[in-house]
């Protein structure tokens, strides 16, 4: 599949006049607990002629069968990095971060879905938090394996958590019950407050950054 990616960015780079700087695998793929016919998650960076007179792209999506690509030009990236520096790269940012998605994909897949849920989604929101309690209790970035952060949860929400990976693996499609007590677990750390950090971060680093780029691409 590698050399299928492959192939489909350099379509994409020609097609749409840019250039890939680096790419990484995303989703269930990257976590380890895909199932047989789980996409291929791919994003990346890209930077473009940033000289021409017209509309610049912003975001490339790309969903080709089981590859679901998406590319972000390079100073859209750069400034979400601004964002993320001027408000203070801490361990409070990133649990606020981890805590924002456990929230938007419990309230756009669990919340409003009635008696029954794709419970998938669980997997994502209990990951999130997990990863909160990672931060708190190591003081650093969560790993990629799922299964050391999933330890951090409560032994019940460990088990369900686990089977639901466990099932998940042999499908995509994984309706079932919703889980009311799990769901008021995850919904306590939503209210959660975290201590805002202040930072001297200068973006003329990130300037450079992106000149050095761009000069280098030309």
């Amino acid at each position: 599949m590698k050399k299928g990616i492959l192939k489909k960015i350099k379509q994409i780079e020609k097609d749409r006049k840019v250039k890939v700087l680096f790419l990484i695998e995303s989703g269930s793929r990257a976590w380890r607990w895909e199932s047989e016919d789980s996409d291929y998650d791919v994003r990346g960076v890209y930077v473009q002629d940033y000289l021409k007179v017209g509309d610049l792209d912003k975001q490339i999506i790309i969903v080709d069968g089981e590859l679901d690509i998406v590319l972000w030009d390079f100073r859209k990236f750069l400034k979400k990095l601004i964002n993320i520096f001027k408000k203070g790269f801490s361990e409070q940012a990133l649990k606020q971060h981890y805590v924002s998605m456990a929230r938007q994909n419990f309230e756009k897949y669990i919340k409003n879905s009635g008696d029954k849920a794709n419970l998938k989604k669980y997997v994502y929101v209990l990951r999130s938090v997990a990863c909160v309690l990672w931060i708190g209790k190591y003081h650093s970035p969560p790993p990629k394996d799922y299964k050391k952060v999933a330890k951090l949860l409560p032994k019940e929400v460990q088990r369900f958590f686990n089977k639901i990976v466990e099932d998940k693996r042999k499908s995509e499609s994984l309706e079932g019950s919703r889980n009311k007590e799990v769901e008021k677990y995850v919904c306590g750390f939503f209210n959660k407050k975290f201590d805002k950090t202040e930072s001297n971060f200068s973006d003329k680093l990130i300037d450079k950054i992106f000149k050095t780029y761009v000069m280098e691409l030309k």
